[in-house]
């Protein structure tokens, strides 16, 4: 986030293992100070998301701000304000407490952020902002976690401690946090996560055109889209936002804390000889007029109703575990749905993975070879699949459906069997469930 601020000035002070610094760590400690500045790619092929339909307008500040008039910003048209808590726990923002206050007094929802430091104590900076929520309301905005520093720490050590600060201000506050980020920080610095699917997104991206938002989120719910704007009662420049909603649609995002989410559908495909592939999405809600569809975050076509929702498509080179998304639309260019999954995209022998319905999936092969009989399929190492189709648990048919009780990252383990019930090999195949 470009600058969202959010202090403890005034909150009861908490022991944090690293003394407070006399002054904020300048300048990257400004949200989306490295984000914002990434235009992504402008090509047709970027995976580039637009709202949902009206969105409500709103701003990101620290004490950098300076004194706010909130009653001249929410006159200005100003519906939300999310304030920085902190800088991880070297350098609480003074102005939290007074911004918070002042929001409050005109009716501006408001968020708290926090700007995450990895190599400083995860669980110190998570009570900074579990500290802070006390100066908010059950009507406020879900913390939010302002991921963009990496404290020279690798991809996978960043994401484990995100989760860690996640996990923990989650339990104490019971709301699941919103993580900010930007595309290519999350995906090569948090080595693409899928452990944060289930949160709200709040991308950093400054372009004219729609955000390119990062895997695994298929729809942002707040996008930083400038970080040079103006806005009466808040002098100088000022990080820009807005929510994907409307005003009454923010008003619900805060008060329940879950992000919105779409009806689902299913999506399929089959390979031709010639190496074409035809998706098609199925089970479409009535509501659905288009389908785009998507391959690792890249439009590969669209569809109407009245074409049958089926997109023609050949790859450039053969690659395992590519993930697949229909993303359908109302007649007003609203998403409303959307179908996952993921396939191997080679000539041989392919895993596949694809959404029939809500939580619902058929985990199997493509082209299997003929002295492979039947697999099975184990999730996450513990859980044997009962195919629905057949009752077995081996199944001859070379796939199994099944009904997902928990969603996000799943790992999938695909074992083959011979005629003779021998087990041949096993292939392994990690997939974001929705």
């Amino acid at each position: 986030m470009q600058r969202i601020a959010r202090s403890l000035a005034t909150i009861i002070a908490l022991s944090v293992a690293t003394a407070c610094t006399v002054g904020d760590p300048d300048p990257d400690s400004r949200a989306g100070e490295g984000l914002g500045d990434e235009g992504g790619d402008t090509g047709v092929l970027a995976a580039r998301v637009c709202a949902d339909g009206p969105t409500t307008f709103g701003v990101d500040v620290s004490y950098y701000n300076g004194t706010i008039d909130w009653a001249k910003a929410k006159a200005a048209g100003l519906g939300f304000a999310i304030i920085r808590v902190s800088d991880g726990t070297g350098f609480k923002d003074p102005k939290f407490a007074t911004y918070a206050t002042g929001a409050r007094a005109q009716g501006i929802v408001r968020g708290a952020y926090q700007f995450f430091r990895p190599a400083q104590d995860v669980n110190a900076q998570a009570d900074l902002m579990i500290a802070a929520q006390a100066q908010l309301a059950a009507d406020d905005l879900p913390p939010t976690i302002d991921v963009e520093a990496t404290g020279n720490l690798g991809p996978a050590t960043v994401a484990a401690r995100v989760t860690q600060w996640v996990n923990r201000v989650k339990a104490a506050t019971g709301r699941t946090p919103i993580v900010y980020t930007g595309k290519y920080f999350w995906r090569d610095q948090v080595g693409g996560s899928t452990t944060q699917s289930d949160s709200a997104l709040w991308v950093a991206q400054y372009t004219s055109l729609c955000p390119d938002i990062p895997a695994p989120w298929t729809r942002w719910t707040f996008w930083q889209y400038s970080e040079s704007g103006t806005v009466a009662g808040i002098p100088g420049a000022v990080d820009m936002d807005r929510f994907n909603g409307s005003l009454a649609d923010l008003r619900a995002f805060a008060s329940g804390g879950a992000a919105m989410s779409y009806q689902p559908m299913g999506i399929t495909w089959t390979r031709a000889t010639s190496g074409q592939y035809t998706f098609a999405a199925q089970a479409v809600p009535p509501a659905v007029d288009r389908v785009d569809l998507f391959v690792d975050d890249y439009a590969i076509g669209s569809a109407t109703r009245a074409a049958g929702f089926t997109v023609a498509y050949t790859f450039n080179a053969a690659a395992e575990s590519r993930r697949v998304e229909a993303r359908g639309f109302d007649t007003s260019g609203k998403q409303v749905a959307i179908g996952v999954g993921l396939i191997d995209s080679v000539a041989g022998t392919a895993v596949f993975i694809r959404q029939t319905a809500a939580a619902t999936y058929e985990i199997g092969l493509e082209r299997a070879p003929t002295d492979v009989a039947a697999i099975e399929v184990v999730v996450d190492g513990t859980w044997l699949i009962t195919d629905d189709v057949s009752g077995q648990t081996r199944a001859t048919r070379k796939a199994v459906l099944s009904h997902f009780a928990r969603l996000g990252a799943r790992s999938f383990a695909i074992t083959t069997y011979g005629a003779n019930g021998t087990a041949r090999g096993t292939l392994r195949r990690t997939a974001t469930l929705r």
